[in-house]
C-alpha cells in the first residue's frame, strides 16, 4: 500500500492521521482545537456564589470564589467541547491579573486555557481570556433578602391555650428542623411567623418544605390535617395556574392514658390510630371516636 504523505509538512501519515492530507498536528493547525471568546461577562450572585447560565443559576460544588470563577467558565464555556472526549482542559488564574473594587470585590481576572487533545497530549492550544465578573442577586437570595418572599403556610392550631407551652416546644423543633434543611439547600427557609388566636402560621419558602415539615411532624404528634390552596397567578410560559397551599394541623388535646369526661362518663384513651381514638371505660366498654369529636365545643 502507497504511503501518504502531509501536504503541509511531508511527514508519513499513519491511520490515525485526518482524511484531508495532512496529519494531526498540521490539522489542528489549520483547524483549532477550540475557539473562545478573549473577553467574557459572568454573572455571579453576591451572597452565595450562584452562577448564570442561560437564565437559569448555577449553585457551585465550591465555596472559593476563585474555584467558582473556574467552575462557572468551565460549564458555561468548555464543557460542549469536552463531550466526544477529544479535548482535556485546564484552567489557570493569573493572581497578578485580580482587579478589585472599592469594596474589595474582584472585578475582572485574567485566565489561561489549554486544551490538549487526548490522542496526542503534546497537541495543545493555549488561549488567553479575560472575565469581568457583574454582581447581582440570584432569584433565591433576593427572596431572602426582601424576607417576604412564600409559597405555602403550615398553619399550626391548638384546642386553646393551655397547650401554648407544647406549641411552643413543637415550633422549636420545626425551626431546628428548617435550619438544617437550609445548611442543606438555601432555598428551604421560614420566611416569617404570624400569631393566631390558638396558634401560628408559618409561611415557608416551597411546597417541598411544607412536606418535609410535616412528615417530621407525623413521627411525632397526632394531629388532624386539612390541605387546600388558593388561586394566585398564573404561569403564562406553562399555560397554567400558580396556587399558593395552606396546611392546617391541629393538634389532638389528648394523649395514650389520659382521662376525660363525656356526658358525665370518664374513659382512659387506651390507644391512638391514625385518625381515631379508642377510649375504655371502668368497665372495659370502648368508645371509638374520630379525631374531629375532640375539637368539637
Amino acid at each position: 500500500m502507497p504511503q501518504r504523505f502531509c501536504a503541509i509538512c511531508g511527514k508519513i501519515l499513519d491511520e490515525k492521521s485526518p482524511h484531508f492530507g495532512m496529519c494531526t498536528s498540521c490539522y489542528i493547525k489549520e483547524n483549532p482545537l477550540f475557539e473562545l471568546p478573549t473577553t467574557v461577562k459572568l454573572k455571579i450572585c453576591l451572597d452565595c456564589y450562584r452562577y448564570s447560565k442561560k437564565e437559569e443559576w448555577i449553585k457551585p460544588n465550591e465555596e472559593d470564589f476563585l474555584l467558582v470563577i473556574k467552575e462557572a467558565v468551565y460549564n458555561t464555556l468548555l464543557k460542549s467541547f469536552e463531550k466526544n472526549e477529544f479535548i482535556t482542559f485546564s484552567i489557570d488564574i493569573d493572581m497578578n491579573s485580580l482587579e478589585f473594587s472599592s469594596k474589595d470585590l474582584i472585578t475582572s481576572l485574567e485566565l489561561k486555557i489549554e486544551g490538549f487533545l487526548n490522542e496526542d497530549p503534546s497537541i495543545i492550544k493555549e488561549h488567553l481570556m479575560k472575565v469581568n465578573v457583574i454582581y447581582e442577586l440570584c432569584s433565591n437570595c433576593l427572596n431572602l433578602r426582601s424576607g417576604t418572599y412564600f409559597t405555602s403556610i403550615l398553619q399550626l392550631r391548638v384546642k386553646n391555650s393551655n397547650y401554648f407551652e407544647m406549641l411552643n416546644g413543637v415550633f422549636d423543633q420545626i425551626t431546628n428542623f428548617v435550619n438544617k434543611k437550609f445548611t442543606e439547600d438555601d432555598r428551604q427557609y421560614i420566611s416569617k411567623t404570624v400569631d393566631q388566636k390558638h396558634g401560628l402560621d408559618i409561611y415557608l419558602s416551597t411546597n417541598e418544605l411544607m412536606n418535609h415539615i410535616i412528615s417530621y411532624l407525623k413521627n411525632r404528634y397526632h394531629f388532624l390535617l386539612k390541605r387546600s390552596k388558593k388561586l394566585v397567578g398564573r404561569d403564562t410560559q406553562r399555560g397554567r395556574g400558580i396556587y399558593r397551599l395552606k396546611t392546617l394541623i391541629k393538634f389532638l388535646p389528648v394523649e395514650k392514658n389520659d382521662i376525660i369526661e363525656i356526658d358525665t362518663q370518664k374513659f382512659m384513651v387506651e390507644q391512638i390510630l391514625k385518625n381515631k381514638v379508642i377510649l375504655k371505660n371502668k368497665n372495659n366498654d370502648k368508645l371509638v371516636k374520630d379525631f374531629d369529636f375532640f375539637f368539637n365545643e
